[in-house]
């Protein structure tokens, strides 16, 4: 279960100013994914991923041409039990096995850009489209994103919701394991919140 800017934020670069190079490399250091998922009854848990590699493309006039990330499932993390270190390595060792995200076999995740739509009004803020692969299978996602540039950097942040059923993760989903009570049921959707920090 994840809190979802997985991703293609920081690619977000629609109002850059001209570069000699019109290409910047996503410092993986400097970027963040963080994860929520939440069960019917109100309980959620969090945590972070880290991210492994990217960059994105621009043209000469600082719009947004292409980008892509990638994120290591296998650094899955949670945050919120730390005071309880064996429950807490449970949730990610259960994360990790085939209920979930199948790390052994799955070990990384994908972002691709297909579509940036800048806000006339709103300088800062584009909407993304691009091609989310997890778990084997890939799925387009659109999200708002919000850029912003400082000595030569471009940070990008936003938040995805992801319908995990349409990746075949359908563990603990009350739509298609009727016979589960409530307190069992595991939203379908969870967040990915992204900070991609992206450098010459």
């Amino acid at each position: 279960m994840l809190k979802t800017s997985f991703f293609a934020v920081a690619l977000t670069m629609v109002s850059l100013p001209a570069f000699a190079s019109n290409v910047l490399k996503i410092d993986a250091a400097a970027s963040a994914v963080g994860w929520k998922g939440t069960k019917k009854m109100g309980s959620a848990h969090n945590g972070a991923i880290n991210v492994k590699e990217g960059s994105v493309s621009f043209d000469k006039k600082g719009q947004l041409t292409a980008g892509s990330f990638v994120i290591d499932m296998s650094t899955i993390a949670n945050e919120d039990l730390k005071g309880s270190p064996d429950y807490q390595k449970k949730l990610v060792g259960h994360l990790a096995s085939a209920d979930f995200f199948d790390v052994s076999k799955y070990p990384t995740a994908s972002f691709k850009i297909t579509g940036v739509k800048a806000d006339p009004k709103k300088k800062d803020e584009v909407t993304i489209t691009g091609d989310f692969t997890m778990i084997g299978k890939t799925n387009p996602v659109t999200f708002p994103a919000k850029i912003m540039m400082d000595k030569g950097a471009a940070t990008g942040e936003a938040t995805i919701k992801i319908d995990r059923t349409k990746w075949g993760l359908k563990y603990g989903s009350g739509n298609f394991f009727k016979e589960l009570t409530a307190d069992k049921i595991i939203s379908d959707e969870f967040e990915l919140n992204l900070k991609l920090v992206a450098k010459k």
